[in-house]
């Protein structure tokens, strides 16, 4: 996505009467967001925006902390009428804090640990919080039963991105995960989560009703690690124009988040939000069980041959992780593991294409 394609989704959005709210993370309780009636437009990587994370931020930020910024200060969204800061890493926390326009910022706080008996009621207090402030900015009046409706829909896109990823688990995959992942990008900035499932759906029916071009013998690979919005194509040629094939991706707004489900049949439909979104098997959270039990899962589920990890320049939670992945893999699963470092440029597309071709070739 670039920037002139956000302004006109956010255009589309007020035109049609409706408020434009942002989101940048899946921690974001989006259940609320179709509740309220609002447009959520969860974003993943802009192209094409002004650089000022130069002038407020370090240089040495996450690459998604930095585009992040760019995208909050850049004209695109001027017109946003909110913009949801979830504090899911310290640096993101902090980068919200500089930008301008605060009077339209909100401040979603992201619960961190795993196994303590405040996770839960911290996430209900503030999907709470989060809801009053939709009721107070654009009088929405959220009530259970539109909570409980917007629960159901969204369950459905969960299961339409399983379903879609679930096609790869044939031997050999029905599609590359270049197809995939860049279909699930397009998908997942459409304001209508219907129109999110008719799309992933009918991506799924194409790609099923034609022969695969997948050699039988190409390396199955689960990716895993940060958020690959920005930088997926230089990381899936390197995979898939060396003799693998991407069968399965962890990352953020793939499996990791549809994994989860809201519980319909919970009267508290703030303790389904809770119980939802406390099983997100991110980096962040402590001890972090949930990464490790979904990767334990999926690459029995996909017969994977091998797993790369991909971590951002500066991503501390992913990166500090590595080396207990590593083990899990190696040592547990018995599955062979690599990792790189990278960022949102091109400089490195010659070493990493080496690096990812080497690991392939080994298996």
């Amino acid at each position: 996505m670039n920037n002139l394609e956000l302004q006109k989704l956010i255009a589309d959005c007020r035109g049609r009467g409706k408020k434009a709210v942002i989101s940048f993370c899946s921690h974001v309780p989006q259940e609320l967001l179709l509740a309220a009636d609002v447009c959520s437009l969860r974003i993943p990587y802009v192209q094409g925006v002004k650089d000022s994370a130069s002038r407020l931020l370090p240089r040495n930020v996450c690459p998604i902390v930095r585009n992040c910024c760019d995208i909050c200060e850049d004209e695109c969204l001027k017109d946003a009428d909110l913009i949801i800061a979830e504090t899911s890493c310290d640096g993101k926390r902090k980068m919200y804090e500089l930008i301008s326009g605060q009077e339209r910022v909100y401040f979603y706080q992201v619960v961190q640990g795993a196994d303590r008996d405040y996770v839960k009621p911290l996430i209900k207090s503030e999907s709470r919080y989060l809801a009053r402030e939709l009721n107070r900015r654009f009088d929405a009046d959220i009530t259970d039963e539109k909570i409980r409706l917007a629960g159901e829909l969204l369950n459905r896109e969960r299961e339409s991105i399983r379903d879609l990823m679930e096609i790869q688990r044939q031997v050999p995959p029905a599609a590359w995960g270049a197809e995939i992942f860049q279909a699930l990008e397009e998908h997942r900035i459409l304001p209508d989560v219907k129109d999110r499932i008719a799309a992933n759906e009918e991506t799924r029916k194409q790609l099923l009703s034609k022969a695969t071009s997948v050699p039988q013998k190409a390396k199955r690979i689960l990716v895993t690690g940060c958020p690959l919005s920005g930088l997926y194509r230089k990381i899936m040629e390197a995979v898939e124009k060396n003799g693998g094939v991407i069968v399965c991706f962890e990352n953020c707004e793939i499996m990791k988040s549809a994994s989860r489900q809201f519980d319909t049949e919970n009267p508290d439909v703030y303790e389904a939000l809770a119980d939802c979104y406390a099983n997100t098997a991110c980096a962040i959270m402590s001890q972090n069980h949930l990464r490790f039990e979904l990767i334990r899962r999926l690459t029995e589920e996909y017969q994977v041959d091998g797993v790369l990890d991909v971590t951002l320049q500066v991503c501390h939670p992913y990166t500090v992780e590595r080396d207990k992945m590593r083990r899990l893999c190696e040592d547990s699963l018995e599955i062979p593991y690599t990792a790189i470092i990278t960022d949102d440029s091109e400089e490195d597309i010659g070493q990493l294409t080496t690096r990812i071709a080497a690991f392939i070739e080994m298996l």
